[in-house]
């Protein structure tokens, strides 16, 4: 795997669908869950692509 330089609003994004993810699937919040979900993430989605659906994911929130 190549390593890629992310910024924070990057990290902050993988976190939250991460986040979101888990939620989703109603498993446990744990750091393991947690770091699975976010190692897969970085392989389905680009840096570009991961803060607007982050993005998504805060909105529907707060609906």
């Amino acid at each position: 795997m190549v390593k890629e330089l992310y910024n924070w609003e990057q990290l902050r994004a993988y976190g939250i669908v991460a986040l979101n993810n888990i939620l989703e699937s109603n498993e446990k919040i744990n750091l393991e869950n947690f770091i699975r979900e976010l190692d897969t993430l970085q392989s389905l989605y680009g840096k570009e692509g991961i803060t607007g659906l982050a993005k998504r994911h805060l909105n529907n929130i707060k609906k």
